[in-house]
């Protein structure tokens, strides 16, 4: 079958919304839809996917290929166990892929990853990082995660674990993360981590009550919302270095709600993290905003559905 002729079934796991959609080889979407998430519990979310996935192979009027999942927390190494997810936590080994094949009974190609190596899928096939094979990506939102690609290879580790970016610790002494650990990058990355420092900015007063609105007040020239970016920045831009000096790659890439802060988080984190690099490593490395924003995702999801089926993918001009 020609791979023009075929879409993917990219499903995006959040912690309080599901975005799934039809993609093509080209990563141009067919349909997509964002649905709430009304429970965190196993039952809930294998049903809530098997009903998604079952609609877009109802409602593709061409042959599906595949079907990717991205999901919150350690994968194990055959790509269908969840191991466990702070921010799903009755979740422990959860053999998600196959009891969401099992509920839709299908045969087709069905992959599950952490949801921050989809990123990867994402930007390298069709988002900031086509044509590089060492990239770093690390989404900021509930908690911190990451993924690294290593000479075109995704970067798995002995069981699967591999890429845990936001766990590396800045301050063994610091306030702890969702996962319990204290003075992780998480830590002062993550929602929790950016409000927090926004309370202590903005006392006595009260902050803006979430970072898309402190965004929008650094916009508009508030001192305190920008000095709270500029401390989360400078964490941001240790955490980049440690990445920069032992991956070496030709992209870091930061997407998630977080990133929406823009330049009031990279500059900061830019300046600290050039400051701590070897100059090499920094100058041939580029340092940004991840391309594909909400729609990374199912896009990344979409794209190793594909790579399962065997299905060449291309680069839209």
């Amino acid at each position: 079958m020609p791979s023009d002729q075929t879409v993917a079934i990219g499903v995006d796991l959040g912690g309080s919304s599901i975005k799934w959609g039809l993609i093509r080889t080209d990563g141009s979407v067919v349909h997509e839809e964002t649905v709430p998430l009304k429970s965190r519990s196993v039952d809930h979310v294998v049903e809530t996917i098997a009903g998604l996935v079952q609609d877009g192979l109802n409602r593709s009027d061409i042959p599906v290929a595949g079907i990717g999942i991205g999901s919150p927390g350690l994968i194990d190494a055959t790509r269908t166990v969840v191991r466990l997810s702070p921010n799903f936590p009755e979740w422990q080994d959860v053999p998600l892929a196959e009891r969401v094949r099992e509920k839709v009974g299908t045969d087709l190609p069905l992959v599950l990853e952490n949801d921050a190596n989809v990123l990867v899928y994402s930007e390298s096939r069709w988002g900031a990082a086509v044509g590089m094979k060492h990239v770093v990506v690390l989404t900021l939102g509930t908690g911190v995660g990451g993924g690294v690609m290593v000479d075109g290879k995704l970067l798995r580790g002995f069981n699967g674990g591999a890429g845990e970016l936001g766990h590396i610790p800045l301050d063994i002494n610091g306030p702890e993360c969702g996962t319990k650990v204290k003075g992780s990058l998480e830590s002062y990355c993550s929602i929790t981590g950016v409000m927090r420092e926004a309370n202590e900015v903005y006392l006595p007063e009260t902050p803006p009550d979430s970072p898309d609105l402190l965004a929008k007040a650094a916009a508009n020239g508030d001192e305190r919302a920008l000095e709270v970016w500029r401390r989360v920045g400078q964490y941001l831009g240790a955490g980049v270095a440690a990445y920069i000096n032992i991956f070496n790659p030709e992209a870091v890439l930061i997407g998630g709600g977080i990133s929406g802060a823009g330049e009031h988080l990279l500059k900061p984190a830019r300046l600290v993290a050039q400051s701590r690099c070897f100059a090499p490593n920094w100058n041939d490395c580029t340092f940004d905003r991840a391309k594909l924003r909400g729609k990374s995702g199912m896009l990344g999801a979409a794209a190793m559905a594909f790579d399962a089926a065997g299905v060449e993918t291309s680069t839209r001009t």
